[in-house]
């Protein structure tokens, strides 16, 4: 059959609840990939950049921090390209992520697919999910799209090939970013041509990782042609270790199932050798991905095999079995972002497709493994040589007109239209961005100097990042928009974004004196933080919870102020003026029970920690362990004798990924 592509609904387990906060992502947030890594023991030659690019939150994107267990079938909007060899599954709502890629020959998946769609803490806007291929730009900490809908298009070569794209306009690095998928008629590779186009006038940090779910085989085993990779070492710091053997760990990290704590390796690929990495079962059959050379890092994650990371993995999933990710980038690690100079456009060819080999040539010798796959990922460049292709296809694919099927965000329309005020270019050549309603007060003070009057109750729609704009709000706060309370409230904003925190502490003081509001409230609650001046963050903060008792974004966040700064007998009386809903939140009442152990009410703590169905924090974030040391704390108060080695945390609350000395 001629490749075909279909736009159409599957069904799946999942949950469409989504929700986003209602209070910017202006604070510091705990992200795994995004904390110090020392790198001492690297050498100066390395050439990384250990920590550039690193962002503390995901704004001007709110985060998405409500979500269920509720899973239902439900539709779920794909795109689908399909040939005699080849059925590729996309989710289109969901950062077009690849969710399933079928060997037709074979009638096998070459991906792991989870049962349900899931989401949990695991992003920088909180919502993830696992499973499948996740295309990563822009920051440290997965894409502000993980969970959001992506514009969709169809075109087609000159031949007729029909090709699938999606793309959009990331709002933190300012740039667009464009991915090209198609099947050829005779050929059992998914080609996806990637396009990052950065036309602003300064140097960015760029990041891209393509995370690939595959399924952790037994017995199953990793290929990828390096002898070297760096780690986040059990000691501190980053270091190099060998290849396959880690000499720190004492295993081959390629038998991936050796792995016991949660771990990354990312592979330092010779700059001569071809870019690629597989994942083989013990039949010598498994998934190739290879890519021309501007995406040079490859890396291999492993959940490890210990209990609190097999939780993570069982929270994840409904039946769909443990998996592990093979990543692909364009930095050696992802501790760092990579320099993308202005006006510069990036693009890359990565293919998907099998490996099928006599297993004896996979599971001897390491050497002997990468010379397998090193000659089959040979014999594909001498058919497609991915680097010319890359040039090749400029024209022909990278730039080809096409027809819109599925609208995004509106947030490109209106960088284009501050753009074309800045008499500065826009955004992409060949992209269309149309003006949706999420980008409508914006341009109202675009045109007009001033926002239409907001209602005081009703959360924030958006906001947005930049000098640009903060010159647009100072002017709107001396002009049309002085007696306008959500103009100072959406510049104290991005004063707070920017570090100028008594700036924004006086437009959010003059925002309160124009119109009492729960948003001003909450931000100069957090402002006192900052400062240090606990007592008035803690007063601003229950005043914010008195005026939005039914917003749980709201006092979550303002709860969390209370717990950090140890206010627990505030926590306890402010938890009782709670709307049903939110007191029914198990993340506000594992603060409760925090501030119940530390006021001496253990056992209140308890009943609850043991009541029926416990606590099922749906949102605990990878690395945040809060829900077992809650625990902890508990069983140690009650069990005042018992010794460290003893603890066993039940396996509910146990979300520990490592090995610990004392545990």
């Amino acid at each position: 059959m001629k490749p075909s592509l279909v736009f159409t609904n599957n069904y799946y387990e999942c949950d469409q609840t989504i929700k986003e906060s209602s209070v910017p992502s202006i604070c510091e947030m705990i992200n795994v990939q995004n904390k110090d890594k020392q790198q001492n023991f690297l050498s100066e030659d390395e050439g990384l950049h250990i920590g550039y690019g690193k962002v503390v939150g995901c704004f001007p994107y709110k985060e998405q921090n409500q979500y269920t267990t509720d899973l239902k079938n439900r539709e779920v909007a794909v795109a689908v390209l399909e040939n005699d060899y080849l059925k590729a599954t996309f989710l289109t709502e969901y950062g077009g992520r690849l969710w399933e890629l079928i060997d037709k020959k074979s009638g096998k998946n070459l991906l792991y697919t989870n049962d349900v769609i899931q989401p949990r803490n695991l992003a920088l806007r909180n919502a993830w999910f696992s499973g499948g291929v996740e295309w990563n730009l822009g920051v440290i900490g997965h894409s502000p799209f993980t969970c959001d809908k992506l514009y969709a298009a169809e075109t087609t070569r000159e031949d007729g090939t029909p090709i699938l794209r999606f793309y959009e306009f990331e709002r933190i690095r300012k740039v667009t970013y464009q991915m090209d998928f198609w099947l050829e008629e005779d050929s059992n590779i998914l080609f996806c041509r990637m396009r990052i186009d950065n036309r602003n006038s300064e140097m960015i940090p760029m990041y891209w990782w393509s995370n690939i779910a595959v399924p952790e085989y037994e017995h199953g085993r990793l290929v990828v042609h390096a002898t070297e990779a760096y780690k986040n070492s059990a000691s501190g710091g980053i270091r190099k270790v060998q290849v396959p053997v880690d000499n720190e760990a004492g295993y081959d990290i390629t038998y991936y199932e050796n792995t016991i704590s949660s771990v990354d390796y990312f592979f330092d690929i010779p700059s001569d050798a071809k870019k690629y990495i597989a994942n083989v079962n013990n039949e010598g059959y498994g998934l190739l991905q290879l890519s021309s050379n501007r995406l040079q890092g490859r890396k291999l994650f492993s959940w490890g095999h210990i209990e609190g990371s097999d939780n993570w993995q069982d929270v994840l999933t409904k039946n769909a079995g443990k998996y592990i990710e093979i990543q692909a980038g364009v930095a050696k690690t992802q501790y760092e972002c990579i320099p993308m100079p202005p006006n510069t456009v990036w693009e890359w060819i990565e293919c998907y497709t099998s490996v099928d080999v006599k297993p004896d040539s996979i599971f001897n010798e390491y050497d002997d493994a990468v010379r397998t796959v090193d000659a089959q990922v040979d014999n594909i460049w001498k058919k497609y040589d991915l680097n010319t292709m890359v040039a090749d296809t400029k024209e022909s694919v990278g730039k080809k007109k096409f027809d819109l099927v599925k609208a995004a965000s509106g947030y490109g329309a209106l960088e284009n239209r501050l753009r074309e005020r800045l008499g500065e270019i826009s955004i992409s050549e060949n992209l269309e961005f149309p003006v949706n309603d999420d980008v409508r007060d914006w341009l109202d003070i675009l045109e007009k100097n001033t926002f239409i009057h907001k209602d005081a109750h009703i959360a924030p729609s958006s906001f947005v990042v930049g000098d640009e704009w903060i010159n647009i709000l100072e002017k709107s706060s001396r002009s049309e928009g002085k007696d306008n309370w959500y103009v100072w409230y959406q510049l104290g904003v991005m004063y707070k974004y920017t570090n100028m925190l008594e700036e924004a502490l006086n437009c959010f003081k003059e925002s309160l004196f124009l119109e009492v509001n729960k948003w001003s409230y909450h931000g100069v609650a957090y402002l006192y933080n900052e400062m240090n001046d606990i007592d008035k963050a803690v007063k601003y903060a229950v005043k914010a919870i008195e005026l939005g008792t039914d917003d749980y974004s709201l006092c979550e966040s303002c709860m969390k102020l209370l717990l950090n700064n140890e206010f627990y007998e505030l926590i306890i009386k402010t938890y009782h003026i709670l709307g049903e809903e939110v007191q029914n939140n198990n993340r506000i009442k594992m603060y409760l029970a925090f501030a119940y152990v530390n006021t001496g009410n253990v056992d209140k703590a308890d009943r609850m920690m043991n009541a029926e169905g416990g606590l099922d924090v749906v949102d605990i974030r990878e690395g945040e362990i809060t829900i077992t040391e809650l625990w902890e704390e508990i069983f140690k108060l009650k069990n005042p004798n018992v010794r460290e080695e003893d603890i066993r945390v039940p396996k509910k609350y146990n979300y520990k990924m490592k090995v610990y000395s004392d545990n």
